[in-house]
């Protein structure tokens, strides 16, 4: 993008604020080109978006907490994933640390939670590889950042670090995710578009479970390897940039594109996926069947790479 259009951008968003400060924010704004195109692709596809899962109704006020984060995170949609996203981490997060048996002394550690999660075999399951079988090309550029160019470089060390973490004795994944990155690294890691595509299709191909080569090295991720990643290396690092405002905000930036909301629309459709799944688990009497959330996490997969075509694995 050149710097005459990108100063233009820059300049919009200001002229955005500046005429709230007339009128007050209930007037609409000017929408940025990209919503616009974004709005269109969404109406000339005749999608639905997004399917939510039908819920049992409860008194239980811990669910109807959950719940009206749930339905906060629909009414952002479907202009801001990234903003749905946000809010169904609260619940994914408070889900996680119901799924933990409580310590004494010590509240629960999302840190903590997560990666005990990954190690679980009652997490292998076919919602957790429909998701990762289904990562887009965005977010795997995203992950190969952070975890082998290692960039920005203080929240590539905080996921490197908790993909670190063990957990109990046993606990094989460290050196697992550790030698499968230091190869990728050994191959990929340069300043270079070209290489940082071909090693973040390389990282997408490793999610899916696929056996590689890499470099005569054969290697093929575990399940439980895999989910670490996405736990603890993906939706976790994406959740921390975003409350500690380090990273740009997506949509207002101006290198978006449409394949700019295939990344953040992942993230919500794995972190509810999540959510349901771990209240199926959850033996209350709100807790959806498995044979649902697999349904759902599915339809809504399907619905996804459906509007974004080529954008979701270009």
């Amino acid at each position: 993008m050149d710097s005459q259009k990108r100063s233009k951008q820059r300049r919009e968003r200001i002229d955005i604020i500046a005429a709230w400060s007339r009128t007050g924010i209930l007037a609409e704004r000017q929408r940025l080109l990209i919503e616009d195109q974004f709005a269109e692709r969404v109406a000339s596809a005749g999608s639905r978006f997004f399917i939510p899962l039908p819920l049992t109704y409860s008194d239980d006020l811990w669910y109807n907490t959950q719940v009206s984060f749930l339905l906060e995170a629909l009414d952002a949609l479907p202009r801001r994933p990234d903003i749905a996203f946000d809010s169904t981490w609260k619940v994914l997060e408070k889900s996680a640390h119901a799924w933990l048996p409580a310590r004494p002394g010590r509240g629960p550690n999302i840190t903590d939670a997560l990666g005990l999660l990954s190690a679980d075999p009652r997490l292998s399951h076919s919602v957790t590889e429909a998701l990762l079988a289904n990562i887009p090309s965005q977010t795997c550029g995203y992950l190969f950042k952070r975890l082998i160019t290692r960039e920005p470089a203080e929240s590539s060390s905080r996921a490197l670090q908790r993909l670190s973490n063990s957990y109990g004795r046993g606990d094989t994944l460290p050196a697992e995710i550790a030698a499968f990155l230091a190869l990728v690294e050994k191959k990929y890691a340069a300043p270079d578009f070209d290489t940082a595509r071909r090693g973040a299709a390389l990282l997408r191909r490793a999610l899916t479970g696929e056996t590689l080569d890499i470099a005569g090295t054969q290697v093929t991720l575990s399940f439980p390897a895999r989910l670490r990643i996405l736990l603890s290396g993906l939706l976790y690092t994406s959740r921390n940039e975003r409350y500690h405002g380090e990273s740009f905000s997506p949509f207002y930036s101006s290198a978006a594109s449409i394949k700019t909301y295939t990344h953040p629309h992942y993230l919500f459709l794995a972190a509810y996926a999540l959510v349901h799944l771990l209240w199926a688990h959850s033996g209350h009497p709100y807790a959806p069947t498995f044979d649902a959330v697999e349904e759902n996490t599915t339809t809504n997969l399907h619905e996804a790479r459906t509007l974004y075509a080529r954008h979701w694995t270009a």
